[in-house]
């Protein structure tokens, strides 16, 4: 007769630690405002090199609230990082999608070529230069990135297509919603240095702090750069 009282208490333990209001971690949330950021990819008109008509994909990515990545940089600990899964930036209609690749430091992106023509993936971004060459419609190229910070993509074949990837030495990051609106779950005690990013837009930077295993909100207001 004791298994099953043991079963029983065992079982009202865990509901106990799962109950609401029993949190192991911190929540993060809020808004952002977008003043006027507008959107990434710009039109444009005319030939490309390879004799190619410009061209751009209608593709959402494009969005302004799409490309806002906010994210949670720990101060005062080291936090646990794991490689970020299936990271693809692809290349459709002489576009980059998204035009915004958060990942974590260390991860491999894969490029792939969706068109009916040649692409390349170059960067001459310091501490991650990089080529892989012209690849025919339909082949994907993988490159591990190593650097913390923006990494600036280009096509030399096509001189308007551009995208960023962000590299992140913390696992604390999203993109924002699109009615402006963010979230942050599972995020320990501490100190940290919150920042906000839009290609178009002045980075924002702030200091927070974070413990109390509790929801805290944030909100911000994103400015075109001058």
């Amino acid at each position: 007769m004791r298994k099953p009282l043991l079963l029983y208490g065992f079982s009202f333990l865990l509901l106990a630690y799962f109950l609401p209001g029993d949190k192991a971690f911190n929540e993060v949330n809020g808004t952002i405002i977008l003043s006027d950021c507008g959107k990434v990819i710009e039109r444009a008109t005319g030939y490309n090199e390879d004799g190619t008509e410009i061209m751009h994909s209608d593709d959402p990515m494009a969005q302004t609230y799409l490309n806002v990545i906010i994210s949670l940089h720990p101060l005062n600990f080291k936090p646990k990082l794991v490689k970020t899964n299936n990271a693809v930036l692809t290349q459709r209609e002489q576009t980059f999608i998204p035009n915004i690749l958060p990942i974590v430091a260390g991860s491999k992106v894969h490029f792939m070529n969706e068109d009916e023509f040649f692409h390349n993936v170059q960067s001459y971004t310091p501490k991650s230069r990089f080529s892989i060459g012209r690849r025919a419609p339909g082949i994907s190229y993988g490159i591990t990135i190593k650097k913390v910070g923006v990494v600036d993509l280009m096509c030399d074949i096509h001189s308007h297509m551009n995208a960023r990837i962000l590299s992140f030495d913390t696992p604390y990051f999203c993109r924002i919603q699109k009615d402006g609106t963010y979230s942050l779950d599972h995020i320990p005690d501490g100190k940290y240095r919150i920042e906000v990013f839009h290609p178009l837009c002045d980075k924002i930077t702030d200091v927070v702090e974070i413990n109390g295993k509790r929801s805290f909100s944030f909100d911000f207001d994103l400015t075109v750069k001058p």
